[in-house]
């Protein structure tokens, strides 16, 4: 309950700041931007007792719609270790030494905002909605194999940006992943987490960003 509350707390921030942020968001950047981030991520709400924390890589482009205004997509990967419950796999595949690790592939898409700040830094709130789909992938089969579950989920965040020359920035976010579950037997989520609630999972990262001019 305390994890949820923050991720609304953090998603209303980032709401509330959309207007004040709405400025400059980086006068010297180019109307198209492609960029990565890689990074670490923290797990809540029983994932991560079922898992632990991970780690994650995103791809994301920027279409700059005003001065003010950006669309932000976002393809990312959600990297969570080997399923911590060493019987539950095995239960729920009918195999028996199997080992499961969790991954969660997410397409978003949704407005940034920011505003540029001290010369060559620049600051921006988002929030995104799209796809997450969880994925278990199986070692020590007889025949290996995954499966998959859509969901649909958000994510909201907070960044920090640095100009290094006229294509590159350097950035530095904190965004919050929230996605939707079922708490069916059927949905491969709460399976193999053993009825875990609905993920809150936050990632710190890093990332590097082009300019396309």
């Amino acid at each position: 309950m305390k994890s949820r509350l923050a991720l609304v707390i953090v998603l209303a921030c980032a709401a509330a700041m959309m207007p004040r942020l709405a400025r400059a968001f980086d006068e010297t950047a180019a109307k198209e931007r492609l960029g990565v981030r890689v990074g670490g991520l923290a797990t809540f709400d029983g994932l991560n007792d079922a898992y632990g924390n991970g780690w994650n890589l995103s791809l994301f482009f920027s279409e700059k719609l005003s001065r003010h205004l950006l669309i932000d997509v976002r393809i990312g990967a959600l990297y969570l270790g080997a399923l911590k419950f060493t019987e539950l796999d095995d239960k729920l595949t009918n195999q028996h030494g199997i080992e499961g690790s969790m991954r969660v592939l997410y397409l978003t898409l949704g407005p940034m905002v920011g505003r540029s700040i001290a010369g060559m830094y620049s600051v921006n709130a988002s929030a995104g909605v799209g796809i997450y789909s969880v994925s278990m992938v199986f070692s020590n089969a007889i025949t290996p194999f995954d499966l998959s579950d859509q969901k649909f989920g958000f994510n909201g965040g907070l960044g920090l940006a640095r100009r290094i020359n006229a294509k590159w920035s350097i950035e530095a976010d904190a965004i919050a992943h929230y996605f939707m579950i079922t708490k069916d037997i059927n949905d491969l989520y709460f399976a193999f987490t053993d009825g875990a609630d609905p993920p809150l999972i936050a990632e710190a990262t890093l990332g590097l960003t082009l300019d396309l001019r």
